[in-house]
């Protein structure tokens, strides 16, 4: 004896345990969706405060940019529109 401890399955038992095995990973698989969907609302949110920069005065300035884009954009629309209508 070579002193290694071997055991050998029957081919019942093997396919149990891969059995067994594939189970846990599917659940296991299962639960990781399930969390993935709770924590998504709170990433996105998390990421769009990512963007903004560290200091307050320079979020601001940032914020009134946006602002102005927005209604620029808002404006532009309003012209389309407009043009469309006419």
């Amino acid at each position: 004896m070579n002193g290694w401890n071997v055991r050998i399955m029957h081919p019942i038992c093997q396919s149990k345990s891969l059995r067994s095995a594939t189970k846990v990973l599917v659940e296991m698989a299962e639960h990781l969706t399930e969390l993935e969907k709770m924590t998504k609302p709170v990433l996105d949110a998390l990421r769009s405060y990512q963007d903004l920069p560290p200091d307050k005065a320079l979020a601001t300035l940032e914020f009134e940019d946006k602002k102005r884009q927005y209604e620029a954009a808002e404006k532009r629309l309003e012209e389309v529109l407009q043009s469309a209508l006419e």
